[in-house]
């Protein structure tokens, strides 16, 4: 049985084109994305949005004043979607297709990078998320920040039965052949309608990673834990930590 792919991800992106489209125009920033956003990101900075999808977030950061800003997705029709909403916002994004574990710009190009709901762990395979945190650096200026999401396995103790279960399972060599390693799932999703790939790490996985890759971890925070989420956030979006990390 084949490895989870990148055209993996492509596909089940695919089947939520118009859920992401519905949530650039009617959704916006959710307010714990807007305080880490303001905390963080400077105007006048050049700004990358990886994983844009149809563009919530980058519209969203254009509005509030970050206008050098470019949105890239491994989905071609993401990016037609995202740019479809031109008129609707009234302004031209630079708006590419591109895959985050080889970014088309030159080193130290932009004060910050943003990867937005938990994409950073749509990548399948941790050598490639390794080549993506690899790239962020590379294209981040000296001082800029990364800011990204991830789920959080040992947070939600509801799932800790589950994630027994899923560790069991990997002892023993029952897993799903088409993962590479624990924390992998298969699952459904609130925005696709086929199967989608997630990578669920532990808090101290990902710092570790970060600080092991040359990055300061400046904040992090599970959502719940300080913001209550309008409805409609809540509606289209998962529970989810947020991470602030530091290129020195």
């Amino acid at each position: 049985m084949p490895k989870v792919s990148a055209d993996f991800v492509i596909d089940q992106y695919r089947s939520g084109i118009e859920n992401y489209r519905t949530a650039t125009k009617d959704l916006g920033l959710w307010a714990s994305e807007r305080y880490v956003f303001e905390k963080y990101l400077s105007l006048g900075e050049p700004l990358l949005d990886v994983g844009c999808g149809a563009g919530r977030t980058t519209y969203a950061l254009h509005q509030v004043g970050h206008t050098d800003i470019v949105g890239i997705d491994l989905t071609p029709e993401m990016i037609t979607a995202a740019i479809s909403l031109t008129d609707h916002f009234e302004t031209v994004i630079d708006f590419r297709v591109g895959d985050a574990t080889t970014l088309s710009f030159a080193d130290n190009t932009f004060g910050a990078v943003v990867f937005s709901f938990n994409g950073m762990m749509s990548i399948p395979e941790q050598r490639r998320r390794d080549q993506a945190l690899q790239e962020i650096w590379r294209v981040l200026k000296p001082g800029g920040f990364f800011l990204f999401t991830t789920h959080d396995r040992d947070k939600d103790e509801n799932y800790l039965e589950f994630w027994k279960q899923q560790a069991e399972k990997w002892q023993s060599g029952e897993r799903d052949e088409r993962l590479y390693q624990f924390g992998d799932l298969i699952t459904s999703s609130k925005n696709e309608e086929r199967e989608i790939f997630i990578h669920i790490p532990s808090r101290v996985e990902i710092w570790n990673w970060l600080t092991a890759n040359g990055f300061t971890v400046m904040e992090t925070f599970y959502r719940s834990d300080r913001f209550r989420e309008r409805e409609a956030v809540l509606k289209a979006s998962g529970e989810c930590r947020f991470w602030v990390a530091h290129k020195a």
